[in-house]
């Protein structure tokens, strides 16, 4: 049976405000079965009067949420290092706050990017031996999920770095997607060892002399054919990757919809295969997955989209939830020290 376990929710910093923060909390109590909710707390921090208001409207007076207050709140316009510094009681820095204190044990945030991971960082700090947290992203494909990281938390990177990242994203496919010996290969432009800058190179080398289940290279159209259950690269590439594969959600839905007004055969057809359709949308749809976790820290720390939805929201919960059960911190300390990088 699932033990105690407080998630502290940065309930401002999104860009859709408190409302779909809180609507989200009460459908994670719900719209989620035993065990996934047993034992769990949410801590919403932000404004008390506006929170208790919303918890009420939502109907969430009776489920186990609590509020913390903040009178600050870190914009997605603000810079990092300085928004922790001038707004020492943003709900950021107030929900970090709980979990260094063993208050919580683990956080969620749909809040600015930068001041979350400078926050988790400072809150909780690094496992030894990893320089640089990355940010983990699951893609859908035609296979297992696939694991993309870093989708946005390191711009540059070098070998040793990324080859980090390649262990932490195995320990993660391992435990929270039961792949046993999860294929690891790095994005590059051919499949070649040969190819891409001197970096990817000798990453390559590293990794093919690694225990790790190295298959080489992938180009960014093998990803979504399930080639792959880890994919490494740096946040820069990461992150064109990610923010272009949430685009093809709309581009089908948006596609699907012209074509059903266009034609009513097209709307007939839409009825017959209404089951797969849906299917479809909820594989390609980002907020099945709620939130990206924040690989190498000593701690729980869950990246929201900043216009995530209640279900996202949901689903930012659920990831916490299984990230901390699942014990995958423990499993990447391991693997990082008998690599000895």
């Amino acid at each position: 049976m699932p033990g105690k376990l407080n998630i502290a929710v940065d309930a401002m910093g999104g860009d859709n405000g408190p409302t779909v923060v809180v609507e989200g909390v009460v459908k994670f109590f719900n719209e989620c079965k035993r065990p996934m909710t047993e034992g769990v707390t949410v801590i919403l921090v932000g404004d008390r009067d506006v929170l208790s208001r919303l918890i009420s409207i939502s109907g969430g007076a009776k489920l186990p949420i609590e509020v913390r207050h903040a009178s600050q709140v870190i914009t997605m316009d603000d810079h990092p290092a300085e928004a922790l510094k001038n707004k020492p009681d943003s709900s950021m820095v107030i929900m970090a706050a709980l979990q260094k204190t063993g208050v919580a044990q683990a956080m969620v945030s749909p809040g600015n990017t930068g001041a979350m991971m400078a926050a988790s960082l400072f809150a909780l700090g690094r496992i030894e031996g990893i320089p640089r947290p990355a940010i983990a992203g699951t893609f859908p494909t035609q296979g297992n999920p696939t694991v993309i990281l870093d989708v946005g938390a390191n711009v540059g990177c070098n070998e040793k770095q990324l080859f980090q990242f390649a262990v932490m994203g195995s320990a993660y496919s391992k435990s929270i997607f039961g792949i046993e010996n999860p294929r690891v290969l790095v994005l590059n432009v051919g499949r070649e060892r040969t190819k891409g800058p001197q970096i990817l190179q000798n990453l390559y080398s590293m990794l093919e002399a690694s225990p790790l289940n190295f298959m080489g290279n992938i180009e960014g159209n093998g990803i979504l054919k399930g080639e792959a259950d880890v994919v490494i690269c740096d946040g820069f590439a990461g992150n064109i990757l990610l923010k272009t594969f949430e685009s093809i959600a709309d581009l089908v839905g948006g596609s699907l919809y012209l074509e059903m007004k266009r034609h009513w055969a097209a709307r007939a057809g839409f009825l017959l295969m209404r089951h797969a359709f849906l299917k479809l949308w909820q594989r390609l749809d980002s907020a099945e997955y709620g939130g990206a976790p924040l690989l190498g820290l000593k701690g729980v720390s869950i990246v929201a989209h900043g216009s995530s939805s209640a279900k996202a929201i949901k689903n930012a919960v659920v990831a916490a939830c299984d990230f901390y059960r699942s014990g995958v911190n423990e499993k990447i300390d391991r693997e990082i020290r008998s690599f000895a990088i």
